[in-house]
């Protein structure tokens, strides 16, 4: 059963809230997905031949000052037409990351208004994993060399 107006709080593309769990720890939402099937990265072709699918916990922004994840199953496929396996991408997470995109540009930001440490102590992160995170978003934030930033 989806939840429409979860959906729209979400903003994801492709997937719908199917249930939302209020733990001590936080709040789980379960996604599943809208539509079966997804295209292969190697030749492009529409696979919906399911291999295996595993559980993944991805954290997102907070919900009411709770920390939030979202439970999602991600999909391996098999590809008849180049004979391999493929993960479907989300649009959403980065590729091996436990972490929403959103989630981390918003640990960035916040490391920038503040410390590590404050952060930490905020999020319930160890100081590795907000290191880490804003060390990637860095990288992908800063303006290539020999370009000209607009005045």
């Amino acid at each position: 059963m989806m939840d429409i107006h979860l959906d729209r709080l979400l903003n994801f593309p492709n997937v719908t809230v199917q249930s939302c769990i209020h733990e001590d720890e936080g709040i789980r939402l379960d996604l599943g997905f809208i539509k079966e099937g997804s295209h292969c990265p190697k030749c492009k072709h529409f696979s919906d031949d399911l291999h295996r699918n595993r559980p993944s916990l991805i954290r997102d922004l907070s919900i009411f000052g709770k920390q939030t994840y979202l439970r999602i199953y991600r999909r391996q496929y098999y590809c008849s037409t180049c004979q391999s396996y493929f993960t479907e991408q989300l649009s959403f997470v980065d590729w091996h990351r436990r972490y929403t995109q959103r989630y981390e540009a918003y640990i960035y930001e916040s490391v920038q208004r503040s410390t590590i440490e404050q952060v930490c102590r905020e999020e319930g992160l160890t100081w590795d994993q907000v290191h880490g995170i804003f060390k990637r978003q860095y990288k992908l934030k800063k303006p290539k060399l020999g370009v000209q930033l607009p005045a």
